[in-house]
């Protein structure tokens, strides 16, 4: 990789290419529907299950014990101002790869869009149950503060703030050795901290637990001291009770006065060689803005300093944060910490300052390089001693294991997974024993590893790592091309109606929405991630979900329960800038259109001489008839456990099904299932089992379709429908024939409405899926038992994909535009080829080709 041309250039065409330095991918291949089977539906409900009975299991069973999620607002990026959320999200991906890389965490960006901290703070507690830990980054003071104490205070989970007790780490470690090579006590060294903000405050705060006795503070208004009248704040107000004790009360120059260590948290060029010249002998200076320190090194060498250290990569002794963050999470989440305490602070410092031993020790080299793989181990390895020895650790914790398995993950690039049982297991049993041996199914991955100094620099770290952020800052859009947001959905859910396990909640939720990740991976190559809210308040998920819109390209609504999901998707479709689709409303709509569509081809009829039967007043049964009305169908009966649905009816209504009576049922016909459905040509269940007769089937017209989908177990069985009269019958099993299956419809849409940044996924849009999905069994494939594709087909997402973006384009709701033919390419090359296949393909596009020479794509054009 050559970056001659301009520093960053090249780096910033790989971003485009590879949409972003993150991806989201399974742990296990998909091989078959047997392996789809355990990782989603049947065999997920057994680990969503274990969780809803014990969550603390939701560590083991899903990714979640091993998930960090980096959060900001964007306010303290690189000392750009509040750069805003979409700015943030490459910077954050650049955290989320150096925890991979360095300790095997997964992690992934959280960008948030508001300027308030207990926004940000709601936020974030609804999240605890999403994630293992929360690390805060670039969040500006004097919000950083109260966002920190509330969350440390309020979350179940460990909080880390990386541009606090996160600087102050490696500042403590890079004390601890130079004052070894000066010959000075630590103790008693005099130090001078420039800044305070929360770097400042936190690194202040955690020298004087480690004993060290006079520590000042300074901000531009001179030093902090107790009563001081001006430029205070609570945090400021907290740390002066501990720190200058003579109670100094001048500028930043008169304390440096003696002083053994500067150390800089500010502004370039604060600090000038005449204030040097004014300390104690041999001054250590410890100079840490970026990405133009407080003092160069020439100039703090012309003033007489020969210990000192930096935070870039091209200054010596870089004393970065990525040096302790992956350590310190990997010892947190291994030793199940549910809070970060002092000890593993003042743990994780001694560590790292030990990584150089003492014969070792020089003013060039006393910090460790970011290419020490020893530090990671050895930290993780101090962080969970520290949690044992303090009560904060969980179970049976052995942190050599922890170092151990740190360090064959840094070499090998992955984590010892158990061998399976060997027994003989059902279905379910057999999805547990995976989800617990892998620790869910779902992983966070690389794009553009770090294999040198030269990318680690050029793509992860300051003063490089600022130019992305900087030109979405000056264009927002610019986010999509450099990011992992053009290519990401969030999954979100509240586990308020997970598959037919009812209510189960956020956390037993979590297999599923890795499930449901897999598959929109496996189909459509989207980058899908599981966002489990602790919240069931329909308002509070709208408002949680629209702070995230910066950091995701679409939203996929999952598993949370009627009436609410109308209000939820509603809101959001109307106050967000990106597709939202409820998939248990949409994607069943469409799959169950494209079925019928199909089923009257074969059988003769049109759709708007069909009278149909919707039995089921939920989500999903709301969504098709909605559908199957926008399609033609004419006549529908919609209707629930008390009967047919009718303007006026009083019993067991809603705002929803008072809509819902205004447009269906024109003859406003009335009594309970087996009465409106006589006559009736087509009945669709999305109910429970049983809920359809032999009998009643016999009422229905001559040849009547059956479209029996409650899961597991369908309203009624093929065998016996068909014993009845009914010509086509279709499940959602995939051990019967035709089943109806969303999955033939997510992955395509979201890839097509994706490829043209669509603002929304209309009926339109939805149509054109259906319609596509039905065009792909011909006329003379097309038979009672296979009127719609198989749920491995392939071939489906990427002429579902063209046909969503092509309708985007039409309705004028897709911001760019691409040809709908490139699309569908892209998506099988995705499909077939993986991603190297796919960015090739982009390049023989670029060229007029229509494919790549020799691909298996010639054989599966749409």
């Amino acid at each position: 990789m050559s970056f001659e041309n301009g520093a960053g250039e090249e780096a910033l065409a790989y971003r485009k290419k590879y949409r972003g330095v993150i991806g989201i991918i399974p742990k296990i291949p998909i091989k078959d529907v047997n392996i789809l089977s355990l990782v989603y539906t049947p065999g997920v409900a057994e680990p969503c299950l274990e969780i809803a009975k014990d969550p603390v299991q939701s560590f083991s069973l899903s990714l979640r014990g091993n998930l960090v999620g980096i959060l900001t607002d964007g306010s303290g990026l690189f000392r750009l101002g509040h750069a805003g959320p979409e700015a943030a999200v490459p910077v954050m991906e650049g955290k989320a790869v150096i925890l991979k890389t360095f300790a095997g965490v997964d992690a992934i960006p959280v960008c948030l869009r508001t300027k308030d901290p207990y926004e940000f703070i709601d936020t974030a507690l609804a999240l605890t149950t999403t994630f293992g830990a929360f690390c805060l980054e670039d969040i500006a003071s004097p919000q950083s503060f109260t966002i920190t104490d509330h969350l440390e205070r309020g979350a179940n989970i460990p909080v880390f703030n990386n541009h606090g007790i996160g600087a102050a780490i490696p500042l403590l470690a890079a004390l601890i050795n130079s004052m070894k090579i000066v010959g000075k006590d630590l103790i008693n060294a005099r130090v001078v901290i420039n800044g305070a903000g929360m770097a400042g405050l936190a690194t202040a705060d955690l020298l004087v637990k480690a004993g060290i006795k006079q520590v000042i503070v300074c901000d531009r208004d001179g030093a902090l001291y107790k009563y001081r009248p001006r430029g205070m704040s609570w945090a400021k107000w907290e740390i002066v009770k501990r720190t200058n004790p003579e109670n100094f009360t001048g500028t930043l120059e008169g304390a440096l006065k003696g002083a053994d260590v500067f150390i800089g948290l500010s502004a370039p060029g604060v600090l000038k060689g005449e204030m040097i010249r004014h300390m104690a002998k041999d001054p250590v200076v410890l100079a840490m803005a970026t990405p133009i320190p407080e003092i160069t090194p020439e100039e703090a060498r012309q003033a007489g300093v020969r210990v000192m250290a930096f935070n870039r990569s091209d200054f010596p002794n870089q004393t970065d944060v990525a040096l302790v963050f992956p350590g310190f999470f990997r010892g947190v989440l291994d030793s199940k910490a549910r809070n970060i305490n002092d000890a593993m602070a003042l743990a994780a410092a001694q560590a790292l300052a030990d990584c150089v031993s003492p014969h070792e020790l020089s003013p060039d080299y006393f910090m460790p390089k970011i290419f020490d793989f020893r530090v990671a181990p050895k930290i993780a390895e101090a962080v969970a001693r520290a949690a044992v020895a303090t009560g904060e650790a969980k179970g049976d914790i052995d942190p050599a294991r922890i170092a151990e398995n740190t360090r064959r993950y840094v070499y090998e690039g992955q984590w010892p997974v158990p061998p399976p049982s060997g027994k003989a297991r059902s279905l379910q049993e057999e999805s547990l024993e995976l989800h617990r041996r892998y620790q869910g199914v779902l992983q966070i991955k690389s794009k553009i590893a770090i294999r040198d100094n030269y990318i680690l620099g050029q793509f992860y770290l300051p003063p490089l790592a600022e130019k992305p952020a900087r030109l979405i800052r000056q264009n927002p859009e610019a986010v999509y091309d450099l990011t992992c947001k053009g290519n990401l959905v969030a999954i979100v859910t509240d586990g308020s109606a997970v598959l037919g396990l009812g209510n189960i909640g956020a956390r037993a939720a979590m297999p599923v929405m890795e499930g449901k990740a897999i598959l929109f991976h496996t189909f459509g190559g989207v980058e899908a991630f599981p966002i489990c809210l602790g919240t069931q308040e329909a308002d509070a998920i709208v408002e949680i979900v629209k702070r995230m819109e910066a950091t995701f390209g679409g939203i996929n609504l999952e598993d949370i329960s009627a009436p609410r999901c109308f209000y939820i998707e509603r809101r959001l479709k109307e106050e967000m800038n990106i597709p939202v689709f409820h998939d248990d409303q949409h994607g069943t709509a469409i799959i169950v259109t494209a079925a019928l569509l199909n089923a009257a081809r074969w059988s003769g009829r049109k759709a708007e001489d069909l009278q149909v039967v919707v039995n089921g007043a939920g989500a999903s049964a709301i969504a098709v008839t909605k559908l199957l009305l926008e399609v033609g169908v004419k006549n529908i009966i919609l209707c629930d456990t008390k009967g047919a649905i009718y303007p006026g009816r009083k019993e067991g209504m809603n705002w929803i099904k008072e809509e819902m009576a205004e447009v269906t049922n024109p003859e406003k016909r009335k009594g309970d299932l087996a009465r409106v459905i006589r006559g009736a040509h087509v009945f669709i269940g999305l109910s429970v089992a049983g809920a359809l007769t032999g009998e009643m089937v016999r009422s229905m017209a001559e040849g009547p379709i059956v479209f029996a989908l409650a899961n597991p177990t369908p309203e009624i069985l093929p065998e016996e429908a068909k014993a009845a009269g009914a010509v086509i019958v279709a499940t959602g099993r995939s051990d019967f024939p035709n089943q109806v299956n969303n999955s033939l419809v997510f992955p395509g849409v979201f890839r097509g409405a994706l490829d043209v940044r669509a603002k929304v996924i209309n009926e339109p849009m939805k149509i054109a899926a259906a319609k596509a999905i039905a065009s792909m069994v011909s006329d003379e494939e097309l038979k009672p038992d296979y009127i719609i594709p198989k749920s491995m087909d392939f071939r489906v997402p990427p002429v579902v994909a063209r046909a969503v973006a092509q309708a985007a384009m039409e309705t004028g709701v897709a911001r760019i535009k691409a040809d709908p033919e490139w699309i569908a390419h892209r998506t099988r090359t995705i499909i077939y080829e993986g991603e190297l296949g796919h960015f090739l393909g982009e390049e023989f596009l670029k060229e007029g080709k229509n494919e790549a020479p020799g691909s298996v794509l010639s054989a599966f054009k749409g």
